[in-house]
């Protein structure tokens, strides 16, 4: 396993610009040690996903780290798929993947970089669920805001595929980890669904 440093010359020898490092596949040995840290943490039973301590700084390695840490940590234990939709999909050359690691209390609001604060998601789920389209009740049930029947028919559809009222049926659940120990917090989920959920 390369460690940082190795993983800048790969990076530098492929000519893969540096910014580019956070959102390829490729862990270095610094990156894993989080990856392992932050799935192998037992769960405590009152989650408090908000980290007080969190101030605005510039970016620092360890900060960069982390953050990839935590994407890695988040998209791994969801099988690089959609949380909501199930999409699974990379870039041709497989070095991107499409989900993203999505924040449930946000970093604007302190939220951790912590595996029970995250979910996978796509691009469009992880934008309709940072701006409130979505949420999920206690038991990982996805629930869509009142607010899309207000919507003109054409709005949320991609071809015939509606990606906000697919879910309209109470009873779909999201796709979560194979261990129990890193599903979502429910402290994490009910801060979304108070502060963030259109009603």
């Amino acid at each position: 396993m390369l460690t940082e440093n190795g993983f800048d010359v790969a990076l530098n020898l492929l000519r893969i610009p540096k910014s580019q490092k956070e959102l390829l596949p490729t862990k270095s040995f610094e990156v894993q040690k989080i990856v392992k840290k932050l799935t192998e943490t037992p769960r405590p039973k009152d989650y408090n996903p908000f980290d007080k301590e969190k101030k605005v700084i510039k970016i620092t390695r360890e900060t960069a780290l982390r953050v990839r840490g935590f994407r890695q940590a988040v998209v791994e234990a969801y099988d690089y798929r959609c949380a909501f939709c199930g999409m699974k999909i990379n870039s041709p050359d497989s070095l991107f993947w499409e989900v993203e690691a999505a924040h449930i209390v946000p970093h604007s609001y302190k939220g951790k970089d912590e595996v029970l604060n995250g979910l996978a998601l796509c691009h469009l789920h992880h934008w309709a669920f940072d701006v409130g389209w979505f949420t999920l009740q206690n038991d990982f049930t996805i629930q869509i805001s009142s607010k899309v029947n207000s919507l003109p028919n054409d709005f949320g559809r991609i071809g015939e595929f509606d990606f906000i009222r697919a879910f309209s049926n109470k009873t779909v659940k999201i796709f979560l980890p194979k261990r129990k120990i890193i599903y979502p917090h429910q402290n994490a989920i009910s801060w979304h669904r108070e502060n963030r959920f259109y009603h």
